[in-house]
């Protein structure tokens, strides 16, 4: 695997995502990359996005929190939803949530209004899917950051690795044809989703502009996994959202 390879994974998905949406049993979240500069500062960021055509539509949601109680130290908070909504009745929706908490640490230099930051977190979240079939999900994961951060605008560049475990699998009835229909089971070798734990890498794309306490977000992730998954997952999530800078806000609001 290479760089090439997943950046053209990226720009194909992408050609998918504004195109057609899809039921699927895994899709990437937003990743919480807070940039933080010192100690006693404070992130909040909501984001979402719709897509859709004639036949479904997709709509997905991120709310993130962060704090830096202590200089170089940082924890993440995040909550992610994912509902699909077809039109035609003979079609099952989805609906999927993950809840994830994280710790890390990061080093800031630069000037007083342009910092160059590096940070790394890592994690664990818990989730479910309800759709055809139901799922818990169990991930853990770690993503190194770079990035740049001023007043008006902000770059990061993430790279998250991200290990998946599914458990509970629960076919509603569906029964063990359709488990193999959809790739979930493998009877001839006696594995399924359940089964393995998936390692995908996540790069990440965020841009924010605005002035200090509050800025536009947009971000793009991919999702590659390291080995093949038979199973339906999305390769990509972009999102617009706001970034809330605690800290300025208060500065701006003293006299």
């Amino acid at each position: 695997m290479n760089g090439m390879r997943i950046l053209t994974l990226i720009l194909a998905a992408s050609c998918l995502f504004l195109s057609s949406c899809s039921r699927y049993y895994y899709k990437p979240n937003a990743i919480n990359t807070p940039m933080f500069t010192d100690g006693m500062q404070a992130h909040i960021a909501g984001a979402a996005s719709i897509g859709g055509d004639d036949e479904d539509r997709t709509t997905f949601a991120d709310l993130q929190a962060s704090f830096s109680p202590i200089k170089h130290l940082g924890i993440i908070g995040n909550y992610s939803t994912y509902n699909y909504s077809p039109y035609s009745p003979a079609t099952t929706p989805a609906h999927a949530y993950i809840i994830e908490g994280g710790l890390g640490g990061y080093y800031a230099s630069g000037g007083k209004k342009v910092k160059l930051v590096v940070e790394l977190y890592g994690g664990l979240g818990k989730g479910e899917l309800k759709s055809d079939v139901d799922l818990d999900l169990t991930r853990y994961f770690i993503q190194p950051g770079i990035g740049m951060r001023s007043p008006w605008v902000d770059a990061v560049f993430n790279l998250r690795l991200a290990m998946l475990k599914y458990s509970n699998l629960d076919d509603n009835g569906r029964g063990i044809g359709y488990l193999q229909d959809q790739n979930l089971v493998n009877t001839m070798y006696a594995r399924g989703i359940t089964n393995s734990t998936y390692t995908f890498v996540e790069p990440a794309f965020t841009i924010r502009g605005g002035y200090k306490f509050v800025k536009v977000q947009i971000q793009l992730v991919g999702s590659v996994p390291f080995e093949s998954v038979a199973w339906n997952y999305d390769p990509i999530r972009f999102t617009v959202g706001v970034h809330f800078s605690v800290e300025d806000l208060l500065d701006m609001a003293k006299p």
